[in-house]
């Protein structure tokens, strides 16, 4: 079977946010000798393309300078991409404009057209891939499908119409809404995080294929913990300096509310809850690693119990971090579709998971499945404040965790098996 060339379009492949963690470890474990990968992903400065190292031999991460659709880019510029989902040969015309110059689509499907170009008049398969977020990212891979007439998968981190994502009102309401169908229009499988957005995308789209890729967790990230001698000196500097010795650690990590404003009230509703806990808090003490609003300082610094607030650190820190919590704390809010990133590297570590939740949501479907821990509702009243208390301070379940179906190296036989069926339908 010839070579199946992938052109991924991941605009935050080279940041280290969650958007780009969940196609970096998937990709680096599709076999180079079936696969070949570029990736267009987007650099800072406004330089020539970079290519930069990539984490498999048949993987190619090429950088691009230019802007996308957000606050740092012009209305001319973020027009010229919008506009090229219902006019998709518009980004491939020869123009010196300024807008184009400084768009990261515009110079992201040049690499990609004449790559792809050479591809297919040597006779071999290509597939685009495009993730979200940006939606620049959707927008390319859908032009690049449609000037071929090769596969396309379109894969949504987040719901772009399904959730309120973005400012609100109604013009922008209903061009996310033209947007999203028009790069789903011309796609073979759409797949996203989550039950409840596939399950939308499926009312919405009847007669498209789509498809749950959840997050997931990389096994490498984890295996080379034992070995990192820096991050276990600066983890254990941490805990010498803020948490008292003998203590039950409970770690929380990451953002809460900046994504969504709803899980701050879980925080709301944590510190009030353990607030009243008294004499049970003793011996325990909370850990807070990560970027948090300062309402959400605001709720903390109310606490009554051991509680310490850690700056953001390092990725290969953090998980250190993670490998010394007795139980950790996942704070969710009123979206359905929520499935944090942060949890599948909860996963990975083994310790059980308390989730603070508003609603049932698909975090704490994942928890339920795999036996990774428990998810309490903020509105179960004394029953709930009761039950936070011996979730988080008592014993752990001491079960056994199936956590195989979020494991990257699984997760790309899946994306193996759809890209496969792709290219021989």
């Amino acid at each position: 079977m010839p070579r199946i060339n992938l052109f991924v379009f991941a605009a935050h492949h080279l940041s280290s946010n969650v958007a780009a963690e969940r196609f970096k470890g998937l990709l680096k474990y599709m076999d180079p000798e079936k696969y070949r990968i570029f990736v267009f992903a987007r650099q800072a400065s406004a330089a020539a393309p970079v290519e930069h190292l990539a984490s498999s031999p048949g993987m190619r991460i090429i950088a691009l300078p230019g802007h996308c659709v957000g606050s740092e880019s012009s209305a001319r510029s973020s027009l010229l991409t919008l506009a090229s989902a219902f006019a998709r040969s518009l980004p491939f015309r020869e123009r010196d404009d300024s807008a184009q110059a400084t768009s990261w689509l515009v110079q992201a499907l040049a690499e990609a057209d004449r790559l792809c170009r050479e591809r297919v008049a040597a006779g071999e398969h290509c597939v685009a891939i495009g993730t979200y977020s940006p939606v620049d990212s959707l927008i390319a891979a859908s032009n690049l499908a449609s000037r071929y007439g090769i596969g396309c998968m379109q894969d949504f981190r987040d719901g772009l119409v399904f959730e309120a994502l973005g400012k609100p009102g109604k013009l922008r309401n209903l061009l996310r809404t033209l947007i999203e169908r028009r790069v789903v229009e011309n796609c073979d499988l759409i797949t996203s995080v989550s039950g409840p957005l596939v399950d939308d995308f499926r009312r919405r789209y009847p007669h498209k294929t789509a498809k749950v890729l959840p997050n997931g967790f990389d096994p490498a990230d984890f295996e080379r913990l034992a070995g990192d001698a820096d991050g276990v000196r600066r983890a254990n500097a941490i805990l010498a300096e803020h948490v008292p010795a003998g203590s039950t650690l409970i770690g929380h990590f990451g953002r809460i509310g900046a994504s969504d404003g709803s899980a701050s009230l879980s925080l709301d509703y944590l510190v009030d809850a353990l607030n009243r806990s008294g004499a049970s808090a003793t011996g325990k003490h909370l850990m807070f690693v990560g970027e948090l609003t300062e309402g959400e300082r605001g709720s903390i610094g109310r606490a009554t119990f051991p509680v310490t607030v850690i700056p953001p650190v390092e990725r290969s820190v953090a998980l250190q971090l993670m490998k010394h919590c007795d139980k950790l704390l996942l704070l969710t809010g009123s979206r359905v579709s929520c499935a944090t990133g942060k949890l599948f590297d909860y996963l990975a570590t083994g310790a059980d998971v308390v989730c603070v939740t508003r609603v049932w949501n698909a975090a704490t479907v994942i928890l339920k499945e795999t036996g990774a821990g428990c998810a309490l509702l903020t509105d179960d009243g004394d029953a709930g404040i009761q039950a936070l208390r011996e979730a988080l301070f008592g014993p752990g379940a001491g079960a056994q965790h199936d956590i195989s179906a979020y494991n990257r190296i699984v997760q790309a036989g899946l994306l193996d098996n759809w890209i496969s069926r792709m290219v021989t339908a």
